[in-house]
């Protein structure tokens, strides 16, 4: 571990360090750049853990029921069979908002949540008319984006199902009684998510390594492509490491180039010229 933290130290400024990582095996650079990888994800699991995890598990156990009551009317059951979907209500039947909801719909443009009209197909004029977020039509469910973008679920791809009060509050009861596994199994797969992530930079790194490429051609310093790309294997993960970092402190929102600019930052201030210049393979 704590070869791990002086490499990493290295990695930031340390223009000899990456003079000599031209001429490190690729296989210890890969090793170095997965454990560093590992230790960016447990981190960021942690974080996600404590930050979402206790509010997951109070909002199943305290207000799922809650929500399920005041936006699924009890008298309501949805029936899908076959890719069609019928109700036991006269239509069209309107779902309202509750409370803080109905006035963020409001602010929206709209006026309710859901209007189902099962004995029509959908049209746009009859949607824009209802001024719905959602729309369940005889073959479809369609929904409203918060920039008026429309979305359109066939429901022929749907299990058959009856849906009601009834069903929605017993799924919350079974969440509940599995919350151990699924917060178990929501863990492993953030980590795994979490690690992916920062390996899919072994694929992205074969075009940034592009850029100690220009600088060594633009400072006339020899360097093949396979040194610009173990140059950029470590210089990435301090890159990474400051985006992990920013994530979790949630001191700012960051860029999608964020990783970039700091990955050229530190190309930047350590590819100086060497006064050996035999430090830098020139195959």
């Amino acid at each position: 571990m704590k070869t791990i933290f002086e490499t990493f130290k290295k990695s930031i400024y340390n223009p000899v360090f990456y003079q000599n990582a031209v001429t490190t095996p690729l296989s210890d650079i890969v090793r170095y750049y997965i454990k560093f990888s590992l230790l960016l994800s447990v981190a960021m699991t942690v974080y996600l853990g404590v930050a979402l995890v206790p509010q997951g598990i109070r909002f199943v156990k305290e207000h799922a029921p809650e929500l399920v009551k005041s936006y699924f009317p009890a008298e309501l059951t949805i029936n899908i069979e076959k890719g069609i979907a019928s109700v036991n209500v006269k239509e069209p039947y309107i779902i309202l908002g509750k409370n803080g909801s109905q006035a963020v719909l409001k602010e929206q443009g709209l006026e309710s949540m859901l209007v189902i009209d099962t004995k029509n197909e959908f049209n746009k004029n009859k949607f824009d008319e209802y001024k719905t977020f959602a729309l369940l039509t005889k073959t479809e469910i369609v929904t409203r984006s918060n920039n008026g973008q429309i979305t359109i679920q066939d429901l022929r791809a749907a299990p058959d199902a009856s849906i009601n009060q009834e069903w929605l509050l017993s799924w919350v009861e079974k969440t509940k009684d599995s919350l151990g596994t699924i917060v178990f199994v929501g863990i492993i797969g953030t980590f795994i998510a979490m690690l992916f992530g920062y390996l899919k930079y072994f694929i992205v790194l074969l075009l940034f390594a592009l850029i100690p490429r220009l600088i060594a051609y633009l400072k006339k310093m020899p360097l093949s492509y396979g040194g610009a790309y173990r140059i950029s294997l470590y210089a990435i993960v301090p890159a990474l490491a400051l985006k992990t970092l920013i994530n979790i402190l949630g001191v700012f929102f960051i860029p999608a180039y964020f990783t970039l600019l700091v990955f050229m930052l530190i190309v930047a201030i350590n590819m100086k010229e060497s006064e050996e210049p035999t430090l830098f393979e020139t195959k």
